[in-house]
Formats: C-alpha cells, structure tokens, sequence
C-alpha cells in the first residue's frame, strides 16, 4: 500500500475502528478543526494522497476506506451500502475519534454520503462540500437509455450515466470485469477525467490492487445496488428543506 504524508513528510497515522458492525480502516493527520474526507469509485483513502500535505497545516484530517473499501469491512449486501449505513458508519467513526462537530469534504460516491451525514445528523456537520456527483434521483434519470442522454455524451450537451444500471445488476458486472480489473477501472475513471494525464498510475495501481482482494469488486458494486435505497433516504433529507450547514458545491466539465 503506498503512503499519504503530511505537510512536515512525516507518514500519516492509520487505525482501525469497530463502527455500525464493520471494522473499518481511517488515517489521520493534521491539527486543527476535524474535517472528514470521503472518497468516491472504486477509491479509497488513498485518494487524498497529493492534497492531505495542503490541510494538514489547517484541519486534522480523517479519511476512512468506505464500507467495501480497501482495507474496510466488505460484509454481506443485506447488512446496507446505502446513503443511511454509511452515514451512521462515519458518525461512529467520529464519535470513535472524537469529533463531535465536523466538516465534510466528498466527492463522486461519497458526496452521497455526505449529503446523507448533513441531512440525517445536522446537528453534527458544520460544513458540506459536495463534489462531482448529483443526488440520485437525477442520477437516475441521467442513466436512462434515451437519443437525448446518448447524444449528450458526445456532443457535450449533457451526459448519459451508463454505468448505473450495469453496475447494479446481479452477477453480470463481476462476471465481465472479474480478471480484466485494470483495463476497466483505468478506463473508468479516465473517461471521466477532464484532464487524464493527472490520474497518476500508482494511484490506479492502488485502487485495482484492492478491487482484486477477496470481496473487493463485490463491495464496489454493493454501493451502486443501494441506489434505490438511497433515492428513498435522500427524498426523506430534501422533503425537510434545506441543509442547515453551508454547503459548496463544485462540478467540472462533462
């Protein structure tokens, strides 16, 4: 596994935590008001490595692995990938740490589950930032097979989410990329990269190493085959009103 380093290049501290029946890995590192960094697919903490020496000097940082990633717990899908799980899996992290009070920095998938942590535990998130990534009932429509959606992909009119429903369904994502891990995940995340040149090999190195691990590639998808689920969770959150901490959000080109 390589290393994340703070901004002294002094290693950042990893621990493990048993929270909501999973055990799960975290770093650490930094002084300051707590900020929870989560990472989106098919990543993990890892993510982090080039901006964690720039908050270090600014925030005492916690990265966790997600639930069925990396070096965290994979159990069974009936135990919850969804936005609720994650949700309650990072308050116990922090209560675990801590934190009483903390602001959040997600992105991809895990912006989902930071969306989730503001809506269900407001009084816990002092900030939001909220990062490539839209709630899912837009996700949802963005996934349908229309003229409209496919078009959009390569006219840069709009985009069509194709991987949501292939993702989801049973056994036909594990059989296709189970043994081609490198080839997909590379070509994942760099169709979805404005600039591919910055996505550096050891990172992608990284992210299929664990997709490979027993219950890796089955912990990746767990999360897409929440999506309904999440759909109801954040309908619940938006039927509230607004999120009571500030919230940034940022996109990039499509």
């Amino acid at each position: 596994m390589p290393e994340t380093y703070d901004h002294n290049k002094n290693p950042i501290t990893h621990g493990l935590a048993r929270v909501n029946g999973i055990r799960l890995h975290y770093i650490t590192a930094g002084s300051g008001p707590p900020l929870l960094l989560l990472h989106g697919t098919p990543k993990t903490h890892y993510y982090w490595y080039k901006i964690t020496p720039h908050l270090t000097p600014h925030f005492t940082i916690v990265a966790p692995d997600l639930r069925g990633f990396g070096a965290t717990d994979k159990p069974p899908a009936s135990d919850g990938y969804d936005g609720a799980t994650n949700a309650k899996d990072m308050i116990s992290l922090m209560d675990h740490l801590g934190h009483t009070k903390f602001a959040i920095h997600s992105e991809d998938r895990g912006a989902t589950f930071g969306f989730c942590l503001a809506g269900l535990y407001p009084e816990r998130v002092t900030h939001l930032s909220f990062c490539e990534m839209v709630l899912s009932e837009r996700l949802t429509r963005q996934s349908f097979f229309t003229r409209e959606n496919i078009a959009g992909q390569y006219n840069q009119t709009g985009v069509w989410n194709w991987h949501i429903p292939f993702l989801w369904m049973p056994h036909v994502p594990e059989m296709l990329i189970q043994g081609r891990e490198e080839a997909f995940w590379t070509h994942f995340m760099k169709a979805e990269c404005y600039n591919a040149n910055c996505l550096e090999q050891q990172a992608v190195d990284e992210w299929v190493r664990c997709s490979k691990a027993p219950g890796g590639l089955r912990g990746i998808l767990e999360t897409y085959r929440a999506h309904w689920v999440n759909v109801e969770v954040e309908e619940g959150i938006i039927g509230k009103g607004k999120l009571e901490c500030p919230v940034m959000t940022v996109g990039a080109p499509e």
